[in-house]
């Protein structure tokens, strides 16, 4: 299980609100004494789509990709402070929450978690409301992600 705070989630939410209909993305991290901070992050696909349509043939209305800078600088600080990465979040636009084959994919490499340990959340936005919240976390029985029970509070 994975318990988030409840102002955490209501911002979580708001970022999806605000994005939509393109989904949003980021990190929450806990700094070294514990308190969860969260990191609202750029969607760059649709940047990425229109230098590389065939690379990147998903906008960002069914997909989403985080600026490796970005990520990368907000690890760094996490880290420098004894923090750590506890989940990645982002929005789904007019569909349920649900870990898909690119969410798979892209939260894994060569078969294993990019991020052991992280949990990932996805937040479902319907007609510009909040419809549904999921969280997913690594299994290795089946080595993929796995829904996990998630309490805001």
């Amino acid at each position: 299980m994975i318990e988030v705070a409840s102002d955490v989630w209501l911002s979580i939410e708001a970022y999806a609100l605000n994005d939509y209909p393109e989904e949003c993305c980021g990190l929450l991290v806990e700094d070294g004494s514990g308190v969860s901070v969260l990191h609202k992050c750029e969607n760059i696909q649709n940047k990425l789509h229109a230098k590389d349509p065939e690379g990147h043939p998903r906008m960002a209305k069914t997909a989403y990709h985080m600026d490796d800078l970005q990520v990368s600088k907000i690890l760094r600080s996490t880290e420098d402070t004894d923090g750590k990465l506890v989940a990645i979040y982002h929005s789904h636009i007019d569909c349920d929450a649900y870990f898909s084959e690119e969410d798979q994919k892209a939260a894994q490499l060569f078969g294993e978690p990019a991020y052991p340990g992280v949990t990932y959340l996805v937040v479902s936005v319907i007609d510009r409301k909040v419809e549904n919240r999921k969280a997913f976390s690594w299994s290795a029985d089946s080595s993929q992600f796995e829904e996990v029970p998630l309490s805001v509070v």
